[in-house]
């Protein structure tokens, strides 16, 4: 007994957002341990920015996880999944709890980037499924109809072929 199209989307929904959720805490995860725990100021610009753009991209990198891990089966539904689960790392891993006691403009722009991480993560989800490689293949080439005679077979060079493919010696070089 098979379960009715709606709840099987239902469950491909759910799906997809734990998916979200676990891929997003797991590239952050593994970001903030790269980028290390104390973000110290003396460091050299080019390095702070290398560690901050390792930590905004690492949501989206989960985001493309769970993609690649749950199958197309949900539609929009899984796609707006993955978009709100992928917020959910970022929350869990960097303790982004403490940022409103640095006050309100800084609260804003931390729910503007999770609000972005979840737009660009379901966007790269629905991309993901979207891929050509990943539809079925069809040919344009009509199929055989049953009571059509074979082709007959073709005469001449082959006869002689060896199974590399190779016709002989040709020539004085050989």
């Amino acid at each position: 007994m098979t379960a009715p199209a709606g709840r099987s989307g239902l469950r491909w929904a759910v799906a997809a957002g734990l998916a979200g959720v676990a891929a997003s805490t797991l590239a952050t995860a593994l970001a903030a341990a790269v980028a290390g725990r104390q973000s110290d100021l003396a460091l050299l610009p080019v390095e702070r920015t290398l560690r901050v753009a390792l930590l905004l991209v690492a949501p989206c990198v989960g985001a493309v996880l769970a993609a690649v891990v749950v199958p197309r089966g949900g539609g929009r539904s899984a796609v707006v999944a993955v978009g709100l689960g992928v917020p959910v790392g970022p929350l869990l891993v960097l303790r982004l709890d403490r940022v409103r006691d640095f006050g309100l403009a800084s609260s804003l722009l931390t729910l503007g980037v999770l609000v972005a991480w979840g737009v660009i993560g379901a966007a790269l989800a629905a991309g993901w499924w979207a891929r050509p490689a990943r539809r079925v293949e069809r040919t344009d080439l009509p199929l055989a109809r049953p009571g059509l005679a074979e082709p007959p077979p073709v005469a001449g060079p082959s006869d002689h072929l060896e199974a590399s493919g190779d016709t002989g010696p040709r020539g004085p070089a050989a």
